[in-house]
């Protein structure tokens, strides 16, 4: 994440669509010094709309047929924001969105995709949108599980509205996936109702007589039928009301008619087409503020009407690309030429397809073969990236990439040998821990108790807000150890070399997050110290407050006690593979979930339930801050390795020896086990904003839980037991089931 040119220009894309992947590769393969590249996009994963129907028909994985925009906008260094825009002000170059503060642009492009017009139909939230696709995957499959859990013959009837190629497509993909899913079930097929509702005479009709007469034969060959000029008026209770007075009965309606912008574009100042589309001239550029860029469904291409079709905006990325790049470089850009004809080629449910050129079509399974030899090379443009550094911890050599956050930290023994050189030195009194707890007690006539901590770290990921967040999460994370309320907190903060404006974006961002975490938990920020650097870090002097009677220190775990862990580990194995560009999405925003939860309310359920002693597991992983329990409290533990709540993904990359470059200092806790006992690597793994590891009476641990599923911390497990001193030549840390 270290910078060598300071940032100067900024260019944000909001939306993942089709031709901002293209943007991405192509800012990734040829960076443009001084500019930084940022995407703020409502989903991190983005289907490819040529895939959807094989998707939808079983011919695909969810993972073949979606682009992750993590790993590409690391490869790329481009930011990456998980946000949907609620608005732009193109005077004042910002974006905003629900929760945070505004984000500031130099160039903009916009592609967003489109959603299905059901405007004129009353009652249109009765029937499953295809667009947006995530929604539709949602959403579909809790109908298809509702019709293969029915065990009667009754018939299971689908209306689709919308008769173009999307709706056509999807239609015959879900026949065939139900088909066969039916079949396999013993079930019988017959029982599938599908009705297409058209308010054209023919399915696909911008496309040719012959392409049409084909999809309508394809349509027939599967007992799909077609209700030509049939215009939906209103959906009601399972019922959809036609212009002339007929109903036609659905048990679920898919909803696939023509486009429609988003609402809230209306209110940008941007030019729109009469449809509510943004207005774009020949070079992709807004005609009413040329640093403002659209393509893909969202743009309205004014030199001709374009059909709203991935095609042009496939063909949109790499000219959308070239422009930017040369507009932030002062230099004019060039033409967008749309193709006078493209070349669909539509499925047809099963392994065949049908393809449409102009006047001209074919058929056939050969058909089907080219189209997935075609979607599966521009996917690999955007999945199959070339390696980046290794987030893999080494044997002691320096990496090229080394960890942020807790996997950041100082090792443990290189620690521990420093305090001790300097505690025998002539100035050790100065020296004061011999209390090994999370935070210092500091013992005040006015106010009894003060606890205070401090904690420090490189950013691990680009966001500054949700970096802020997290780590104002993590530092006060001490003071809940301690059964402490955080009253105030003074910050330090490195930002990237930018200029001023950037600057002050950066940093209002990045408090913004910590403000949110500080606030959540009733702290204040009170002060702090700011400075640039290569890279951002960012860390927290956190006060707090605690009854005498109430603190909660890591020597008091008793024999008999349970031990519970509040969060899943994992987060140092995921973000070293983001670093790497080789964590999926959806482990890395399932550790964000994690990570922005406050162990506030965990830490007043466990100390309410009479816990012993308790620590926040952090950058010494589990073992480690286990140890320093055990040895505080002169107590021995059983863990069961089996019961460890675990992030997704975090096994399989450390089966793949992929760990945060703390690791390995880690394993040297080791040596508190038995010699022949297999520890598993996730014992190690160093934690940002972890969860608390809490002793508890045996008699308390099940009800603790139960309340803590309650408040939300809902990965809280029992993971193992406390026992007794350890006997001379007796491991300290046992694993058993």
């Amino acid at each position: 994440m270290q910078q060598s040119v300071p940032v100067a220009r900024d260019i944000v894309l909001v939306g993942g669509g089709h031709s901002h992947v293209a943007v991405v590769k192509s800012f990734a393969m040829k960076p443009v010094p001084g500019v930084r590249l940022t995407v703020v996009s409502r989903d991190v994963v983005t289907p490819y709309s040529g895939m959807l129907p094989g998707l939808l028909a079983g011919h695909y994985t969810a993972a073949e047929a979606h682009v992750d925009l993590r790993p590409l906008c690391r490869f790329a260094d481009a930011r990456l924001y998980h946000a949907g825009v609620t608005e732009i002000d193109p005077d004042a170059r910002v974006l905003r969105t629900a929760d945070r503060p505004d984000i500031p642009y130099d160039l903009l492009s916009i592609d967003i995709g489109s959603s299905p017009d059901g405007g004129a139909i009353a009652g249109v939230e009765a029937a499953i949108p295809v667009k947006p696709v995530d929604g539709f995957l949602a959403r579909w499959a809790e109908v298809e599980e509702r019709l293969l859990a029915r065990r009667d013959d009754a018939p299971f009837r689908l209306l689709v509205i919308g008769a173009g190629a999307g709706g056509v497509e999807l239609a015959l993909a879900l026949h065939w996936r139900l088909e066969r899913a039916l079949r396999a079930q013993g079930g019988d097929p017959a029982r599938l109702r599908f009705t297409i509702a058209a308010a054209e005479p023919a399915p696909l009709p911008t496309h040719a007589p012959s392409v049409q007469r084909r999809m309508a034969g394809l349509l027939a060959a599967g007992n799909i039928e077609f209700r030509a000029e049939c215009r939906v008026t209103a959906l009601d209770d399972g019922i959809a009301r036609l212009a002339g007075g007929e109903e036609i009965a659905f048990d679920a309606a898919v909803l696939t008619t023509h486009a429609k912008a988003a609402p809230w574009l209306a209110d940008t100042g941007l030019a729109l087409d009469a449809d509510g589309f943004l207005a774009v001239g020949e070079t992709l550029q807004s005609t009413s503020h040329p640093n403002v860029f659209a393509a893909g469904d969202v743009a309205a291409f004014q030199p001709r009407p374009l059909p709203k079709s991935g095609v042009y905006a496939v063909r949109q990325g790499p000219y959308l690309a070239e422009n930017l790049r040369r507009l932030i470089q002062g230099r004019a850009p060039r033409p967008y030429p749309p193709q006078s004809r493209t070349l669909a080629l539509m499925s047809g449910g099963g392994r065949h397809a049908v393809a449409s050129y102009g006047a001209l079509s074919l058929q056939g399974d050969w058909v089907w073969r080219l189209k997935d030899w075609i979607d599966r090379r521009w996917m690999a443009k955007y999945q199959d990236l070339p390696a980046m550094d290794s987030g893999e911890a080494g044997d002691g050599d320096t990496l090229a990439m080394r960890c942020g956050g807790c996997g950041a930290k100082v090792a443990s023994a290189v620690l521990n040998r420093v305090l001790a050189r300097l505690k025998a030195g002539p100035d050790g009194a100065a020296i004061d821990l011999e209390q090994p707890d999370d935070a210092a007690v500091i013992t005040t006539p006015a106010s009894g108790r003060l606890l205070q901590t401090v904690d420090h770290f490189r950013a691990f990921i680009d966001d500054p807000y949700l970096f802020g967040l997290i780590a104002a999460n993590h530092c006060m994370s001490d003071i809940h150890a301690m059964g402490g309320r955080p009253v105030s907190a003074l910050a330090m903060v490195t930002l990237p070399y930018a200029a001023e404006e950037k600057l002050e974006a950066d940093l209002e961002a990045l408090l913004a997050g910590a403000l949110r975490a500080l606030g959540r938990d009733g702290a204040r920020l009170i002060g702090g110290h700011t400075a640039e650097g290569p890279e951002l870090a960012f860390g927290l002097t956190i006060n707090g407050e605690v009854a005498a009677e109430a603190i909660l220190r890591k020597g008091g775990a008793r024999a008999g006690d349970v031990l519970v862990l509040s969060k899943p580990l994992g987060t140092g194995a995921i973000f070293a593979a983001d670093m790497a560009g080789e964590a999926e999405s959806a482990w890395v925003e399932a550790a964000f979930a994690s990570m922005t939860a406050s162990n506030g309310p965990a830490a007043r359920i466990l100390a309410a339930a009479g816990a012993g002693a308790m620590t926040d597991v952090t950058g010494f992983g589990l073992l480690g801050h286990l140890i320093e329990m055990l040895k505080a409290s002169g107590t021995t533990a059983r863990l069961d390795p089996a019961a460890l709540p675990t992030l997704p993904g975090a096994d399989t990359l450390l089966a793949r020896g992929i760990a945060s470059t703390l690791h390995p200092a880690n394993e040297a806790f080791a040596e508190v086990l038995a010699r022949d006992t297999d520890a598993p690597a996730l014992l190690f793994d160093p934690q940002t904003a972890g969860g608390l590891l809490a002793s508890l009476p045996a008699a308390a641990a099940d009800d603790a839980i139960k309340q803590l599923t309650a408040a939300g911390v809902t990965a809280a497990a029992i993971i193992g037991r406390v026992g007794g001193p350890a006997r001379p030549g007796e491991a300290l840390v046992s694993l058993t089931p």
